[in-house]
């Protein structure tokens, strides 16, 4: 402490009674710190650095800290996305943790990151020693690629490889593990071993991916019109619980169902019992369970292809097998796992069948509310996905599960933090909110939020979705928004009613008010249809020019929450 922080401290405790600094002491022990933290520039401990968008790589990264801690090694966990390169100069072990976003792109947190680190003018890295566990999803081309650009990319810098990295498709857990016990089998043990260090103070919620929580439907409303082929619905579950400590900006994890027909179609293929017990993740249930809310039951693995050609038999099923990587993800494109099943019939051992499965995903849903405002609820915003496959037509698991849900059912659920996309903490930065579809969700959440607040600063919200009279999503909350000053200033653009006009168009066509904005230093905020949005950033960085637009990113006044 500095001495005026420390003259402060002993003015309260002369203050304090004995009881009252017994309580006080008991407080600030128990105060939990923070998880991940900016790493010292000089440290013999070993960094921890995780990179993602969905919280995978962090929650591996402080399970693994927590090993390594019990191991009696010095730990720091960081995020990639707070980390600067040369900070690495000064390190000597580094653990990655990192997945690859799509097919083949950079989680965009850590875009800056990867960037200075693949740049000619990246520091030598002579004095490190790491290694990498690369995420991500065999059904894409680039499988792991990010990861796997970090690893060669720190051994070309002069790096020396720990470990040999791994490559964990979507069923991470246990390869992560082998990965985590022998990267720590190779670590140098601290002097004080013997004295473990002391675990970081658990986060403030139990509630989590492996621990959801089961809340109730209120109500499932349709927001679109009864004309709209794809319908958009409002969701409004009750909240009886504080722990989820969410922020708008951030979103949920839900933890969707199978279609009972689905499920019922794969025991019928397999001609299996549901009643049959199996195990998943330690936890021993009946297959029907496991089949219904713990399996992917859509998308077929190069694992699972394997799997039920050698169990038929099939020629043809064998011949994609053997075949190679890229053959096999084109062919896998091309069939879902009931189709498997109905082209080679056989029966597995339902356990053997678990195993080939790969895990079910969840899927994130930007939270539509204020807690501070509505405090019991959570709102979703869910539009009912659909996608071309072969020659039909497939309903998405968890639109179809959530639109489906009526008033008394439950939903699981967990916390997901998008720290990248909340309000500024300046009270008077303006916000440019452009938006595409639901991605007007967390901007509902915001307004809630500002007004809550009472914040008078400048709020420009651009909007896009397909028709005014079957579309315009909360529109009677972008009004009274509007009325009452937390919302300065409104734009839409509705494509079938404007044949040809974009949301490009529209920051185009005021671009003398949106420079206006930006020499205030507004933030900008993306959220919604990636393609679309990908589309208007790049005509908004051409509008802008190079010397506007990167500082932009620099500043961190760029928020991105693309699907």
């Amino acid at each position: 402490m500095n001495e005026p922080q420390w003259q402060q401290v002993q003015q309260l405790l002369r203050s304090l009674d004995q009881r009252q600094t017994l309580w006080l002491s008991g407080y600030l022990a128990a105060t939990p710190q923070p998880q991940d933290s900016t790493p010292s520039t000089h440290s013999p401990s070993v960094l921890i650095a995780h990179g993602g968008e969905t919280g995978n790589s962090h929650g591996l990264a402080l399970k693994l800290a927590d090993q390594a801690r019990d191991a009696g090694i010095p730990v720091e966990v960081a995020d990639l996305a707070q980390l600067r390169v040369r900070q690495l100069t000064k390190r000597e072990h580094l653990l990655v943790i990192c997945s690859t976003h799509g097919d083949g792109d950079p989680p965009e947190p850590i875009m800056p990151f990867h960037d200075a680190l693949m740049a000619d003018n990246a520091p030598r890295l002579e004095g490190l020693n790491f290694a990498v566990l690369a995420l991500g999803d065999r059904s894409y081309e680039q499988f792991c690629v990010t990861g796997q650009q970090l690893d060669q990319r720190l051994e070309a810098l002069g790096g020396k490889r720990l470990h040999a990295r791994q490559d964990c498709d979507v069923d991470f857990a246990e390869p992560a593990a082998r990965w985590s016990q022998s990267v720590l089998a190779a670590l140098p043990k601290s002097d004080s071993a013997a004295a473990p260090i002391p675990a970081a103070a658990p986060a403030t919620t139990t509630i989590s991916r492996q621990n959801p929580l089961d809340v109730e439907v209120l109500e499932n409303l349709r927001l679109s019109d009864s004309r709209r082929r794809q319908p958009i619905h409002h969701l409004e579950l009750a909240l009886e619980t504080t722990d989820l400590a969410l922020k708008p900006g951030d979103a949920v994890g839900i933890l969707a169902d199978n279609p009972p027909a689905l499920v019922a179609a794969v025991l019928d293929a397999c001609n299996l019992s549901g009643d049959a017990a199996v195990s998943v993740n330690g936890q021993s249930l009946p297959l029907v369970q496991a089949l219904r809310q713990h399996l992917d039951l859509t998308l077929p693995s190069s694992r699972f292809l394997e799997f039920w050609a050698e169990l038929s038999g099939n020629d043809a099923l064998r011949h994609r097998a053997s075949a190679d990587s890229r053959e096999q993800r084109q062919y896998l494109k091309q069939v879902q796992i009931i189709d498997l099943l109905t082209q080679a019939p056989a029966t597995p051992e339902p356990q053997a069948l678990v195993d080939a499965l790969r895990p079910l995903q969840p899927r994130l849903y930007d939270v539509a509310n204020s807690l501070n405002v509505i405090g019991d609820e959570l709102h979703l915003t869910v539009k009912d996905y659909r996608y071309s496959f072969v020659n039909r037509t497939e309903q998405g698991i968890a639109s179809r599960y959530l639109l489906a849900l009526e008033a008394g059912d439950s939903v699981r659920l967990y916390p997901h933090r998008n720290a990248r996309f909340q309000l500024p903490e300046q009270a008077e930065t303006p916000l440019i909110l452009i938006g595409e579809g639901t991605g007007i969700a967390p901007y509902r959440a915001f307004l809630q939020e500002l007004e809550h607040q009472q914040q008078n600063r400048p709020v420009w919200l651009i909007f896009a979705e397909q028709s005014f009279e079957q579309d315009f999503l909360y529109q009677s909350d972008i009004q009274l928004a509007h009325a009452n000053g937390a919302l300065t200033k409104v734009d839409t653009v509705f494509y079938q009613d404007q044949p040809g006009r974009s949301l490009a168009a529209v920051l185009r066509d005021q671009d003398a008010t949106l420079r206006e904005w930006l020499d205030q230093d507004a933030h900008l905020y993306f959220c919604g249809d990636k393609a679309r949005l990908t589309e208007c950033e790049k005509a908004l960085a051409e509008q802008l020019g190079s010397e506007l637009w990167k500082p932009l990113g620099k500043a961190k006044r760029l928020h991105r929450n693309l699907y």
